[in-house]
């Protein structure tokens, strides 16, 4: 708070950055910290700042499976070094070489078919597994694991959206005086489905590029990066990814009854509830009826935190569902599978939808 300042009141500026991350906390499980509640991003939304690309989330395929949130990763390099998949009859079913989508896909079928929670690493076959993995060593002993004698336990959690709000290459969104930086933002360099550690160069590049194009008396979007979808300079240039707008306006809230614990709105169970609705109708796998009943919740939700007041849970709760809302119709509206977007009723790559969808 400002020297000053009245709590509650609002400080006025020029130039606004988001770099609020991602919006992880929008699935049951993650690796995302509690704080990432896609803040930045319903703010965007709520302004009427375009957003795109909010359907392509990537799931790290092997999380471990445990109640400690946000989810200890267990690397890539484990597969890479010889560790094996396995289901819970103790079969291999993927190449786990495979890029993290179609691992994530592979473990997310076969344990919809076993109906089960989660796989199995099998690390036991690595020589020197502490000297070589000492963080991820740290963190099974932790859980009670030793990587030498059990199988670990993983589930795909979510990792990292891909989209957010749209930029040019300087940080600059569709308002004038807002900028973005990090997860929150849609700068273009992801695509459908970011490569490892490709998030490095969106924190530190782009927010450098935000404060020098304030310096130098930016104040508004260039036809650079992903808002080139947004202003559509030329749209018969093939040399560029388009946009495509969606017609779609953020629901009004409205009042319903709800589940109440001594006479308020019991937030925890909505959030639980809104987290279990994304995860299986909207996470890894979806069609035309999970997203439909993800988005049946996703209302409901938004409706209540409206009785909710003002505390930090009730503004975390809405702007998970605004952000749901938002990606739902996203997903509902790309009906194909490209990158990290998988439609189990629209399995194939459509070429006419190898464009951005702009909301906003």
């Amino acid at each position: 708070m400002a020297p000053g300042q009245v709590p509650g009141s609002a400080i006025r500026a020029r130039h606004v950055l988001l770099a609020s991350g991602g919006a992880g906390q929008l699935f049951s499980v993650t690796t995302n910290p509690l704080e990432c509640t896609g803040d930045g991003i319903a703010i965007a939304i709520r302004a009427g700042a375009a957003v795109a690309d909010l359907e392509f989330v990537q799931f790290h395929p092997t999380a471990l499976h445990h109640p400690k949130m946000p989810r200890p990763l267990l690397s890539e390099a484990l597969r890479g070094h010889g560790a094996l998949l396995r289901d819970t009859t103790g079969a291999r079913f993927v190449d786990e070489l495979l890029p993290r989508d179609r691992v994530s896909r592979a473990m997310t079928a076969r344990m919809l078919e076993l109906d089960v929670d989660h796989c199995w690493l099998d690390a036991t076959g690595l020589d020197h597994f502490a000297e070589r993995f000492p963080t991820i060593d740290a963190a099974l002993l932790e859980a009670g694991l030793d990587p030498a004698t059990d199988w670990l336990p993983i589930a795909p959690a979510a990792h990292y959206i891909c989209g957010g709000v749209v930029t040019d290459l300087d940080g600059a969104t569709s308002l004038p005086g807002l900028w973005a930086a990090g997860e929150v933002a849609c700068s273009g360099v992801h695509g459908a489905n970011r490569l490892a550690s490709n998030s490095l160069l969106e924190g530190m590049v782009f927010g450098a590029r935000v404060v020098e194009a304030v310096q130098e008396g930016l104040d508004g979007p260039r036809d650079t990066g992903a808002m080139r979808a947004v202003l559509a300079a030329d749209p018969t240039r093939t040399d560029v990814i388009g946009g495509r707008r969606l017609a779609w306006d953020l629901p009004p809230r409205g009042a319903v009854s709800v589940a109440v614990v001594d006479g308020e709105v019991d937030l925890l169970a909505e959030r639980d509830a809104l987290q279990h609705a994304m995860t299986t109708g909207a996470g890894v796998l979806r069609d035309a009826t999970s997203l439909a009943r993800s988005a049946e919740v996703v209302a409901r939700v938004r409706a209540v935190v409206t009785t909710a007041g003002s505390s930090m849970a009730a503004w975390e709760l809405a702007n998970l569902a605004d952000v749901g809302a938002a990606l739902i119709t996203a997903a509902t509206a790309r009906q194909e599978s490209r990158g990290a977007h998988t439609r189990a009723d629209f399995p194939e790559t459509d070429p006419t939808l190898a464009c951005r969808l702009v909301l906003g």
